[in-house]
């Protein structure tokens, strides 16, 4: 995007004419030559109101237009006692462009933060730089990423020396402003959350297995210290199961498949019920067909006998008694009679 002339000339004009809403002066991605900061220093050279310059990403090159340009605005900001940064980032200013700013740093005990990334400053021009710092105690920011500086002795000795500086700022703001003190302040412990575990499967199936070890030996007291519950008055006995024998006297159950009765009777041989109780059904079913079968076989049996015997003339009714004499009726009578 172009950077207009009359905005140029506005912005220029608003910092020549010293107006105090003007703090920032922003020219960036505005490509900017060498030229246009000749007319930027002679804006600046009156003007007590802007505070920060931004000229990052424009066209600023290390050539001889170039390094004057920037020479230029650097001798226009050595007297200045409002500007406390300075931003030429995006740039080629080369070694050029880094003298000019370390013979600004020597001068000036105002400005506070420059950019200088992306520079294609070497390891000459960071010396310079190291150089001039020695003699300044306000710079507190150097930013040099992106540069082609390969002596890390060079970057040790920025460091260390910025560092002081912001040391010497800082006490010097707490003598100023003995009522804004800064202070390390400690973070209050955080008391450390409780986090609810989440129940694995293993601790599932452990539980469940707890529960189902309790459940068991819990039944196995009940049964051991249960006592036989007395059948109350008028109650009637819980019925014996298949294959079950109740005592004469009621008091246990025998196991076994043989004949039962609550008072000892056996069973009838007709195959009915035994005391008026159980059903014969209850016993084994095998046992009690094989039972009735018998039963049934010598009811027939009984019966072909009487009949048998019958036709020889030996059962059936009573014994007549003997008519009386005078009764009428032959001898040969009586004798039949007799066995009749």
């Amino acid at each position: 995007m172009l950077f207009a002339k009359n905005e140029l000339q506005r912005t220029l004009h608003r910092a020549s004419s010293n107006d105090p809403d003007l703090a920032s002066l922003h020219l960036c991605h505005k490509k900017l030559t060498n030229r246009h900061l000749l007319r930027i220093a002679d804006a600046l050279k009156d003007n007590t109101h802007v505070v920060e310059i931004w000229l990052t990403h424009n066209r600023i090159r290390d050539d001889r237009d170039g390094a004057g340009g920037l020479g230029y605005l650097a001798a226009a900001l050595e007297g200045n006692r409002t500007v406390t940064e300075l931003y030429l980032g995006g740039n080629q200013i080369g070694a050029k462009g880094a003298s000019s700013i370390a013979n600004l740093l020597q001068k000036n005990n105002i400005i506070t933060d420059v950019g200088l990334e992306d520079n294609e400053i070497c390891d000459g021009g960071a010396k310079m730089l190291a150089d001039a710092l020695k003699s300044n105690s306000t710079l507190q920011t150097l930013k040099l990423q992106g540069n082609d500086i390969q002596t890390t002795r060079t970057i040790d000795q920025i460091g260390s020396k910025l560092k002081e500086n912001r040391g010497s700022a800082k006490e010097k703001f707490e003598k100023e402003h003995p009522e804004l003190k800064t202070h390390k302040l400690k973070k209050p412990e955080e008391k450390p959350k409780r986090r609810s575990r989440r129940k694995s499967d293993g601790d599932n199936e452990r539980e469940g297995r707890r529960r189902r070890r309790s459940g068991k030996e819990g039944e196995k007291e009940g049964k051991e210290g249960r006592s036989p519950r007395p059948s109350e008055e008028g109650e009637r006995p819980a019925k014996p199961s298949r294959g079950e024998k109740s005592d004469g006297g009621g008091g246990g159950i025998k196991r076994g498949g043989g004949k039962r009765g609550g008072d000892g009777n056996e069973r009838r041989s007709g195959g009915g019920r035994s005391d008026g109780r159980t059903h014969p059904s209850l016993e084994n079913s095998d046992a009690f067909l094989e039972e009735r079968k018998k039963s049934l076989e010598g009811e027939k049996k009984s019966s072909s006998m009487t009949d048998k015997l019958k036709g020889m003339g030996l059962g059936g009714s009573k014994k007549r008694e003997p008519s009386p004499p005078g009764a009428g009726g032959s001898n040969r009578g009586m004798r039949s009679a007799a066995f009749v």
